[in-house]
């Protein structure tokens, strides 16, 4: 029995790119309007374009996705909607989303609009994928870092179609989680304007100490290419493999879609024989490349998942460096490939920037001087502005007879095959000829000729020549698959009467391939006409005398909770065995006593002090690590906790099923009133506001319920299945010697900032900002917003002495200022030098 066929989904930056998709086979394509899409710099299309692209498709049996896959500021909500809408109408087949509040109006607003749940949702577990599956979801695209058996368990357990990516680019973070473009350059990758800083360099240090790398571009993965793995993708039922690169040039979605639409009919046909051919891998190797991996479907790569000595495109290898030539300011290569004027070469350990060791082949020598082309074995030399040792690799990075060869069959030739109808067509002396056409699609169309069939006085036109002129399908999409004519007695129709009808006929089954997709407007649209979508949707404005504000405080150990508590703090938020520190003797000998004890002695004093406690949980928590946030559930219930802490849609899935109160999270990325609105719905007592709003942006929302932000501390910039320290190049692949307890570890950039390292319970690495927030002198101004809690976070932070000082720093600006509705005395300075108000007054694109 042969396994289900995936669908084969490509991207599309632009007209030129949708093309090329279409026509070299792909199944779907995925692209962006020009507004809340997640690739904000690609050229992307307009409201005109959109329509255009999807008849294209969908007359030629394609599906259109188009991804509103941004969060959505308070003032924009309204206008995501009103796209929705207007991307219902012209027959979109679904809309990739990210933003919780757009889903939930989606759903109750168009509800016959079919919706897939972005990866920048970062589902990664069979809860959360059962959470957006009750808001309407049909389709979920998993985080890239999930396994094969992640996929198939999650696949068991929801039912839910399943979108795994299966070639083109990665991010180092967990997408949706990623505040490093945000927090360095303003430029948010959630809002679809990534700087891509990972793929800058970088330095690590242990203790102040650097430690040698290999390659400075340490958070720079390679690039994804499951091409010899598929079969296994295939035969886990996954329903769609998507192609990256929506950045792309034509030609390369061209060259990728066509390999993977013979790769998945090879192995559907001949699943034993299946293989990936040299001249298949070289292409794909030609057209893009940061070094290949398969990311995490097969194994944990470690080390290997990085391309840490070049982070922009490899090319393939071409030659090697022989000379240089000062006078002429020429290189010699000697080339083990083909090169042509206009290919792109690179070259290795070039005496200049990273980004100017490449350049195009405009003039090319040999010893009988200018040449257009060279093959292997030949000595060439090109002009080149900077001098490469002897030995250096040269990589063709653009093969332009490929790309040339790659638009041209794109434009002029497809290889999509010709759509099979089934053609009807009764004749009979005196009547109009009934002629039907039908697909497998179910469109069929039936029409009458205004001709009436004459009686043959002499010639009969024969069967076979009405046969033969009605299968005369020509440049058109469709090929007769199978053709029935019948005639009652001798008659005579001209050719052109034939002719005719079928051209009518063929253009109405192209008409109606088309208009079948579009949808009707609704009557009445509330959300355009109300301009209700904040106030009537998210719930009821608090009145003018809300709660006192408390200040929580998120601590990671026992002394951190005491210190917290010691300073004044209202609640603490306790993540005792998240993250791994540097291990001492002594704390050898807590972890031999457990963590019970711990937790234990932590409500105890917390409860004695009159305070309320929380235990936190992980961002990250795939279904096999699952049973450690049952047990944090069953911590809370036995020692009579608060409740949790809750960072993702699974963990938040399961608290609610097990009714433990719980406090929504930063990283569940509340950006409007009604994403907040709905996680209170389902049950959360409290939601933290994304620390990308500002001040003003953030006030539009807290209005509406309880919400927290946090006010103090290293924002964390990212979270990563990577572990760099345990993935350094020479480490064992297979077993981690954790290197990360011999010592504190950061990242120091080409500006001298040091962003902290730390390692999770799991070995996922989570980076921090540079530099701390601090909110000290402009609380007054955050409690006017309608906060209800203002949050310091101590990650990063091992001095308990530096704990309690900022907690009594803030518990004294919130008493004076309830006391006097004044500032206080407190500031940043007092506490130290290097702060940021983050995003509070500057915000992000």
């Amino acid at each position: 029995m042969k396994p289900e066929k995936p669908e084969l989904l490509a991207p599309a930056g632009g007209m030129e790119a949708f093309v090329a998709a279409v026509e070299n086979g792909a199944d779907a394509v995925y692209l962006g309007a020009r507004a809340f899409s997640a690739r904000g710099y690609a050229s992307n299309f307009s409201e005109k374009e959109l329509e255009e692209a999807i008849d294209y498709a969908h007359l030629r049996g394609v599906k259109v996705y188009v991804t509103v896959n941004t969060l959505l500021k308070e003032e924009e909500v309204e206008s995501a909607l009103k796209m929705l809408s207007c991307l219902r109408e012209i027959g979109t087949d679904a809309v990739i989303v990210q933003d919780l509040g757009l889903i939930f109006l989606a759903g109750k607003y168009l509800p016959d609009l079919p919706l897939h749940a972005s990866t920048q949702m970062t589902l990664h577990n069979s809860e959360g994928v059962e959470f957006v599956k009750k808001l309407g979801i049909e389709r979920a695209v998993l985080a890239r870092e999930s396994s094969l058996e992640d996929i198939k368990r999650i696949k068991e357990r929801t039912g839910t179609e399943i979108e795994i990516f299966v070639h083109g680019a990665l991010c180092i973070s967990y997408s949706g989680q990623c505040l490093l473009s945000s927090l360095i350059g303003g430029r948010s990758g959630n809002r679809g304007f990534c700087a891509q800083p990972c793929r800058k360099k970088y330095r690590l240090y242990c203790e102040g100490k650097p430690i040698k790398t290999t390659g400075s571009y340490l958070l720079s993965p390679k690039d994804l290419n499951t091409s010899s793995g598929l079969g296994a993708l295939i035969e886990a039922g996954i329903e769609s493999f998507k192609i990256e690169g929506r950045m792309k040039r034509p030609e390369y979605v061209a060259g990728v879609v066509r390999i993977y639409r013979s790769l998945i009919d090879r192995y559907i046909e001949n699943p034993e024989g299946y293989s990936v051919s040299e001249d298949e891998q070289e292409i794909l190797i030609q057209l893009f490349n940061r070094g290949f991996t398969q990311g995490y479907l097969f194994e944990n790569p470690r080390w290997e998942l990085m391309s840490r000595g070049n982070p922009h495109n490899r090319g393939v290898p071409a030659g090697t460096v022989t000379g240089y030539d000062r006078r002429a300011n020429r290189i010699r290569i000697k080339l083990s490939r083909s090169l042509r004027l206009g290919d792109g070469i690179m070259v290795e350990n070039a005496e200049t920037r990273p980004e100017d060791k490449g350049k195009i082949v405009s003039s090319m020598y040999t010893g009988k001087g200018p040449v257009y082309s060279a093959g292997a074995g030949d000595t060439v030399e090109i002009p080149f502005d900077s001098r490469a040792p002897a030995g250096s690799t040269v990589y063709r990075t653009h093969d332009k007879k490929l790309m040339d060869s790659l638009k041209k069959e794109s434009e002029f030739v497809s290889l999509r095959p010709k759509i099979p109808v089934f053609i009807t067509a009764t004749l009979a002396s005196g009547r109009p000829v009934r002629l039907e056409v039908k697909d497998r699609d179910s469109n069929a169309v039936i029409i009458e000729s205004g001709y009436l069939v004459e009686k043959a006085e002499k010639q009969p036109t024969s069967k076979e020549q009405i046969e033969k002129q009605l299968s005369k399908l020509g440049n058109t999409l469709f090929e007769a698959a199978e053709l029935h004519v019948t005639m009652e007695g001798d008659i005579f129709i001209p050719v052109g009467q034939l002719n005719e009808l079928r051209t009518k006929a063929i253009e109405q089954l192209e008409n109606l391939r088309i208009s079948r997709w579009k949808r009707k407007p609704f009557d009445t649209l509330q959300f355009c006409e109300s301009g209700e979508i904040a106030g009537q949707e998210a719930g009821t404005i608090r009145d003018n005398n809300p709660m006192r504000p408390v200040l929580s405080v998120s601590v990671y150990s026992l002394d951190g909770l005491q210190a917290a508590l010691a300073g004044g703090a209202d609640r603490v938020y306790f993540g005792e065995g998240l993250f791994r520190r540097p291990e001492t003797a002594g704390q050898k000998e807590d972890s031999a006593q457990g963590h019970e004890t711990v937790f234990e002695k932590a409500v105890t004093e917390t409860q004695k002090a009159g305070k309320n406690i929380y235990f936190s949980t992980p961002k990250v928590v795939k279904d096999s690590e699952m049973k450690s946030v049952e047990k944090t559930f069953s911590r809370v219930r036995e020692l009579g906790a608060d409740g949790v802490v809750i960072s993702n849609l699974g963990t938040l899935n399961l608290a609610k099923a097990g009714k433990i109160p719980f406090i929504a999270d930063s990283p569940l990325n509340v950006f409007n009133s009604r994403t907040f609105a709905l996680l209170l719905q389902e049950g959360a007592q409290m939601a933290v506001i994304s620390p990308e709003l500002t001040l003003e942006e953030l006030k539009s929302v807290a209005s509406y319920g309880p919400a927290e932000c946090i006010v103090h501390g290293r924002l964390e910039l990212m979270e990563s299945e990577h572990c760099l320290i345990g993935g350094l190049p020479g480490s064992d692949k297979g077993q981690c010697n954790g290197p990360c307890r011999s010592g504190k570890f950061t990242l120091v950039d080409e500006k001298n900032y040091e962003f902290p390292l730390l390692l999770d319970s799991e070995c996922r690495m989570h980076l921090l900002n540079s530099r701390s927030l601090c909110m000290l002198e402009y609380v007054p101004e955050i409690l006017k917003s309608g906060i209800s809690s203002l949050r310091v976070e101590t990650l990063g932070m091992e001095n308990q002495d530096e704990i309690r000082r900022i907690t009594r720093a803030y518990r004294n600006v919130i008493d004076a200022y309830l006391e006097t509705g004044k500032q206080g005395h407190e500031n940043c300075e007092k506490l130290g030098k290097g702060f940021t108000t983050g995003h509070y007054f500057r915000g992000v694109q």
